[in-house]
């Protein structure tokens, strides 16, 4: 009953899409900005009028930008490609300079020039992008930043890992800043070999790597000493899995850089790309929809429907005349170490049959690879044939976290933004986490900006109050041993206040078992105390008899005899009271300011945390001896290692 039931739900779903439309992108290409042999406009206009939704052209280390001449060869092909650009575009568009002995150059078109010419409401989107080309040792370390707001600048580090992680940092440091969706992906680990297994399994904030890559030097499928991008990715996946690490997914890419010529020494276009299912063609709803894993990569084979979820994937091959194909569900299994075959079905053209694995509880995760016998055209690799990859799914699979030391003034400020949300913070002993929450459509998003994509893996349910009561079973009705304070959750609303708590109060119910309790006069002894944040429901609440949530106060509210069942915490922006960022002593000002502040918040029963205050250890040396309970930050294991070695 329960397979019938998972069945016709997928069924439901995959009804339910057939109006929607995939979105055919190239994440990664070239052009004359870096090592590419031809020119942003010509580029663009293939990838356009052969189909494509949206590019990211991403040339090395550069978001051109300002004024950038190039030296044009006198090889014939290259006069030949200049001969093709002036005449499509004209002298009217076409800067360049004839100079003595047949030299010429042309200057190039800027992203913010060329882009007008080419974008196009619901049918072309061009993501701005940047490969970070690094190395370490003369090991080349490149990966690609899509759908940045500015410049990346590259960098580096003191091994392989070093440099790879530096540069991941730098992206969503960004995107942090920025609020603007956007990612990084691990470009051809196999290009020259420069990037281990072990180096892609310690990486943090990763999602994507090219599990296809269209240049001829990648070695997609390994070597008698190298593995293949496909075993590869199954044990980074194998891995991630088994430290509760959301999983990493796979991208085809093209990687052109060749223009004029074809064949299997050239890196040439159409080798490989995504089919991406978002809600519309803009940057943002095509970096969290494939956040989400709503995509599949490709070298040619398509799908009419795909519908994947943690218990299943379900697909259907949108089939050519004389062509057979074969569905592989890969995976590896608990108390395996290596991935296999788990499910194999052929088809053929004509047959519209779902195609589907349901998991049985035993796997690690589950993907699907759908191959033809359709020989690629201009194929990467001698008799290629046509392949799809669908994202890896399986189920959550919460971390065992032992021995670790409580810290009860350690607060992890954008909780949800860390490697693993939650668990990173437990791993770290910090006792208060902090989830900006959105109410879409009844339900509760976590994110730091209002979502493009709903995606249900981001709920918070399923991110904060299911693996806290999971925890809370395993420890004996505590989050961690012994530790008999409560664990704060801070709840940050961004929606309407009294829309999003009335949600968030149905959602509390169903974990009344686990969360503080209060009347007006008392609370419960329960492990966990909700706390709201942002657009605060202060007079709906303190007209409540009970409640399963207190409020973060301000500054201002104190004195207003606002009892601590009520209003716990009282928070405010550091940079409202203090102008010191660390440097030499705080003024003997602002050190009374704060010490005024500590007592006021204590006098009345409740604890005082800043936001935005500056990550360094003479910060939180001076607020932790003034008696600021809750040290707020995103490094969560720098302040640790200070809370756990000072006093």
């Amino acid at each position: 009953m329960k397979k019938h039931l998972l069945l016709c739900t997928l069924l439901l779903c995959l009804s339910n899409l057939h109006a929607q439309t995939w979105l055919k992108g190239n994440l990664h290409t070239h052009s004359l900005w870096s090592d590419g042999d031809d020119y942003p406009e010509m580029i663009m206009a293939w990838y356009k009028a052969s189909g494509y939704h949206f590019v990211g052209l991403s040339d090395h280390n550069t978001l051109q930008e300002g004024e950038q001449w190039r030296w044009i060869p006198r090889a014939p092909e290259r006069r030949r490609a200049f001969g093709r650009y002036l005449h499509t575009y004209g002298s009217d568009w076409v800067v360049y300079e004839k100079r003595g002995k047949d030299s010429l150059r042309v200057r190039l078109k800027t992203f913010k020039e060329y882009v007008p010419l080419f974008e196009e409401k619901g049918r072309f989107l061009i993501l701005p992008s940047e490969e970070l080309s690094a190395s370490y040792a003369g090991k080349p370390l490149h990966l690609n930043a899509t759908n940045i707001r500015g410049f990346v600048p590259v960098q580096r580090g003191n091994s392989v890992r070093e440099v790879l992680q530096s540069n991941i940092d730098a992206v969503m440091a960004q995107r942090r800043i920025s609020g603007q969706p956007m990612f990084p992906h691990i470009n051809h680990p196999n290009f020259h070999f420069a990037i281990s297994p072990d180096d892609m399994l310690a990486l943090k904030h990763e999602r994507f790597f090219e599990v296809f890559n269209g240049h001829p030097a990648v070695f997609n499928y390994g070597d008698s000493t190298h593995l293949g991008m496909e075993p590869l990715w199954d044990q980074i996946n194998l891995h991630y899995a088994q430290i509760g690490q959301p999983l990493m997914y796979g991208l085809a890419t093209d990687d052109s850089h060749n223009y004029h010529f074809f064949g299997l020494q050239y890196a040439n276009t159409g080798r490989g790309w995504v089919m991406v299912r978002a809600d519309s063609l803009h940057g943002g709803a095509i970096v969290e929809a494939m956040e989400a894993g709503q995509f599949y990569a490709t070298t040619g084979v398509e799908l009419a429907d795909l519908q994947q979820s943690s218990q299943a994937i379900a697909l259907r091959i949108k089939t050519e005349p004389n062509v057979k194909y074969t569905v592989q569900f890969i995976g590896v299994k608990k108390g395996k170490n290596v991935s296999e075959i788990l499910r194999e079905v052929a088809t053929t053209h004509g047959d519209t049959s779902l195609i589907r694995y349901t998991l049985q509880g035993d796997e690690w995760f589950v993907r699907a690879k759908i191959s033809s016998n359709k020989e690629k055209f201009n194929p990467y690799f001698p008799e290629d044939k046509e392949v799809a990859w669908t994202q890896p799914v399986g189920p959550t699979h919460w971390p065992t976290i032992a021995n670790v030391s409580p810290l009860p003034n350690a607060h992890a400020h954008n909780d949800y933004e860390h490697n693993r949300p939650l668990w990173d913070a437990l791993e770290q002993g910090f006792t208060s986490v902090e989830a900006d929450v959105y109410l879409l459509q009844d339900s509760l998003y976590v994110a730091h900006n209002r979502p493009y994509y709903r995606d249900p893996a981001r709920g918070l349910e399923k991110l904060y109050l299911r693996p806290l009561r999971q925890r809370i079973r395993q420890n004996g009705g505590k989050v961690y041993p012994n530790f008999t304070q409560p664990f704060y959750l801070f709840v940050d609303i961004k929606t309407g206040a009294e829309d999003t708590y009335a949600a968030l109060e149905k959602t509390f119910q169903r974990y009344r078992d686990i969360l503080k309790a209060c009347t007006r006069k008392n609370c419960n002894q329960a492990p966990v105390q909700i706390v709201l944040s942002g657009n605060r429901p202060i007079e709906t609440m303190s007209k409540q008899s009970e409640r399963l949530a207190g409020l973060d106060g301000r500054p201002g509210d104190l004195g207003k005899k606002i009892s601590p069942q009520l209003m716990p915490i009282i928070s405010d922006n550091y940079r409202n009271h203090f102008k010191w960022l660390g440097q030499g002593e705080m003024s003997a000002e602002e050190k009374t300011k704060l010490l005024d502040l500590v007592k006021r918040v204590h006098a009345e029963g409740k604890k005082l945390r800043f936001w935005a205050s500056p990550e360094n250890e003479q910060v939180w040396q001076t607020l932790r001896s003034a008696g600021v309970d809750l040290i707020n930050t995103d490094r969560l294991e720098e302040l640790r290692k200070f809370l756990s070695t000072t006093k």
